[in-house]
């Protein structure tokens, strides 16, 4: 029995070839998923070669490095030696390792004195009398060294205080030097205030007069400033039996360019004398010191009152942790309305009496002082965050001050690129006759393999001869790529006759 032929259009089916498919077979070859995918890849394709290229042309002449693709995981670090024996990559905030300076002949002893930078100059402000045995042996002695490209000058004498002075806040606000309270030669906490302004052809304060108008509310010594915008805020302190307070005052701008009396605001949480204060974006931070029970760990952190912005609470200028507008209230714009108190990890792992306290980018750092009855190197730090705070400090045995080099009851300051501790005492309690220096940014890995790109040595040209030469060559990379894209263009358009002609090439070779 003969079989039927099949329809003429079963036929057709059954002879059609099968859809052919694209990457992996993943797309319909002539489907718009595949039109799309490709139509990214060139869009990704030419920012690459007209955007991305061309930029790192620029800045592989005039930056020390040059990142290529995305380092997400680096596996292979290597650090340049202007950073000694770091860590590599260094940790966020860490110091290149100390050096010993020149010697410094500070007033008295150089203990007990308040640092001070005026414009070009560098001061030290009263402190202990040389030999001193009690506590009112204090001067009113004032050095001051200038500040250039070189770092400091040697220390000269310059005009005193008024009074002698130990242990008092020192500010530079709108042109004016201020001395705050301290402890004088007959009494252990004072109120007065000495002003100094800088003479404008030598740049030194040639007088100090005292400003009755400032008078504190009360007496103090230890106690830690801030300069903010609108004025001077003042945290704490002793009072005259050696008793830390929880006070905060603070004097206001006038429309004269003088400071108002001194107003109360909110009080600490917990008394603290001898500390050190900073001013990290709309907070305040009170580090270091001693509270009611001795040398404490603990961190105090003032909220400052902002402008509200629009979809914000002002802090930051992101959206608002929930009830944080509500936290802040109406409270007076500059006004601290609130305080908290670090604890568990994020106090300070080893209080210290006598520590240097210093703050720069936003980085709380203590070095040196006494620990447990000896004179100790370790140097800790942190960088609190607006979201979280301190959530814990950072140490490394690399910064820690060399067993040669100890401090207790120094003085820190930043000048430029270093961080100096100034005076106080060596080991055995004799005067540090010297100055020690640790730069505060350490380099960046100068190569670094990741995962997914590569950080190479750049030429890092200087000047407007650098980045003129970096703008030739990326409008060459530029050019360069924009003729490629363009002989990419013509050869797609003729695929038949550019695949002969590079068959006829490869055949002749």
């Amino acid at each position: 029995m003969s079989s039927l032929p099949a329809p003429i259009g079963q036929q057709q089916l059954a002879s059609a070839p099968a859809p052919r498919r694209a990457f992996f077979g993943l797309f319909d070859a002539a489907g718009w998923g595949w039109a799309s995918f490709r139509a990214v890849l060139w869009t990704l394709f030419i920012i690459l070669m007209l955007g991305y290229i061309p930029d790192r042309a620029y800045y592989i002449v005039t930056s020390p490095t040059i990142e290529l693709g995305l380092n997400a995981v680096s596996l292979v670090n290597i650090c340049p030696g202007e950073n000694k024996d770091l860590p590599c990559p260094a940790p966020a905030g860490a110091l290149i390792p100390w050096e010993g300076g020149a010697p410094v002949a500070l007033p008295g002893a150089g203990e007990g004195g308040s640092l001070l930078q005026v414009g070009t100059h560098l001061y030290y402000l009263g402190g202990r009398a040389s030999g001193a045995l009690d506590e009112y042996a204090n001067t009113p002695s004032v050095a001051a060294a200038a500040i250039g490209p070189e770092g400091l000058s040697t220390w000269s004498a310059v005009a005193p205080l008024p009074a002698p002075r130990a242990m008092s806040a020192a500010a530079y606000l709108a042109g004016t030097a201020y001395v705050i309270g301290g402890t004088s030669d007959s009494e252990s906490a004072t109120a007065t205030v000495f002003t100094g302004a800088p003479d404008p052809v030598t740049g030194t304060i040639d007088a100090w007069m005292l400003a009755d108008a400032l008078e504190l509310p009360a007496p103090r010594t230890g106690a830690s400033v801030v300069t903010v915008s609108d004025g001077l805020i003042v945290f704490g302190g002793a009072n005259e039996v050696y008793a830390p307070q929880t006070t905060v005052w603070k004097s206001t701008l006038q429309s004269n360019g003088s400071l108002g009396p001194w107003e109360e605001m909110a009080p600490l949480p917990e008394p603290r004398a001898n500390a050190a204060a900073a001013l990290v974006g709309d907070s305040v931070w009170i580090w270091g010191g001693r509270d009611a029970s001795g040398y404490t760990g603990v961190s105090l952190h003032g909220y400052i009152a902002v402008e509200k912005t629009a979809g914000g609470d002002g802090h930051g200028g992101g959206a608002p942790a929930t009830g944080a507008v509500d936290e802040q209230g109406d409270a007076p714009i500059g006004s601290i309305y609130k305080w908290t108190a670090t604890s568990g990890e994020a106090n300070l792992p080893s209080p210290r009496e006598g520590a240097a306290l210093w703050s720069a980018n936003g980085t709380l750092y203590v070095a040196g002082g006494v620990q447990d009855g000896a004179v100790v190197g370790s140097v800790h730090w942190t960088a609190p965050t607006a979201d979280s705070g301190i959530t814990s400090w950072k140490s490394v045995p690399q910064v820690d001050l060399p067993a040669d080099q100890l401090r207790t009851s120094a003085s820190a300051a930043v000048i430029g690129t270093h961080a100096l501790l100034i005076g106080g005492e060596d080991a055995t309690g004799a005067p540090a006759t010297n100055a020690v220096s640790a730069l505060t940014s350490p380099k960046a890995p100068v190569f670094k393999a990741g995962l997914f790109g590569l950080t190479i040595p750049g030429l890092a040209i200087p000047g407007e001869i650098g980045e003129q030469l970096g703008f030739l060559s990326a409008a060459g990379a530029w050019t360069l790529n924009f003729v490629l894209l363009c002989a990419m263009a013509v050869a797609y358009a003729q695929r038949e006759r550019f695949g002969a002609w590079l068959r006829k090439r490869v055949a002749k070779k």
